[in-house]
C-alpha cells in the first residue's frame, strides 16, 4: 500500500500500533493427535513368513481389521490434526455502530499409517507404511 505522503505513512504506522497494542489481534493454534505413535515396519517381519500372532505380538491391537474377500488387513492408524487462526479486529461498535473484523483459518490432517495384509491362512502378504506427519505444517499448508 503506498501512501502518498509523510503524514499518510505516520498514520497508516500509528493505526497499526494501535491495532497490534490494544488487543485486536488474536493468534490460536491447534493441535490434536488421535490415535498411538505408529512404528515403522518392524525388520524381523518378512513377507510370506511372519503369522498374525508374531505382528499382534509385535505391534499390539489395531485401530481397524478390514475383510478383503479372501484376505484380510491390519491397520495401525494415527492423525495428527493442526490448525491454525489468526483474527484483526478494530472495536468501531460504539462510534458507528459496525466493527471491522478481518479473520483467516487453515486445517490441516496428517495421517501415519501401517497396514498389514494377511492370506487367510495369517501369513503376512504385504506391508504398506506412510508417515505423513514428518511433514511441515506451514510450508505444505500454503501448497
Amino acid at each position: 500500500m503506498a501512501c502518498p505522503s509523510k503524514f499518510g505513512r505516520l498514520l497508516f504506522f500509528l493505526l497499526f500500533v494501535t491495532l497490534i497494542t490494544s488487543g485486536c489481534v488474536s493468534l490460536r493454534v491447534d493441535m490434536i493427535n488421535k490415535g498411538a505413535e505408529v512404528p515403522p515396519p518392524a525388520p524381523e517381519l518378512k513377507e510370506g513368513r511372519t503369522t498374525l500372532t508374531e505382528v499382534l505380538a509385535h505391534y499390539g491391537a489395531p485401530t481397524d481389521i478390514l475383510d478383503m474377500q479372501g484376505k484380510f488387513a491390519l491397520v495401525y492408524k494415527r492423525t495428527f490434526y493442526r490448525g491454525g487462526q489468526i483474527s484483526f479486529g478494530i472495536p468501531l461498535s460504539e462510534v458507528i455502530k459496525t466493527s471491522f473484523n478481518l479473520e483467516a483459518t487453515a486445517n490441516l490432517s496428517r495421517h501415519d499409517m501401517l497396514t498389514l495384509f494377511f492370506t487367510n491362512d495369517g501369513v503376512l502378504n504385504e506391508m504398506i507404511y506412510e508417515k505423513g506427519t514428518n511433514q511441515p505444517f506451514w510450508s505444505s499448508l500454503w501448497k
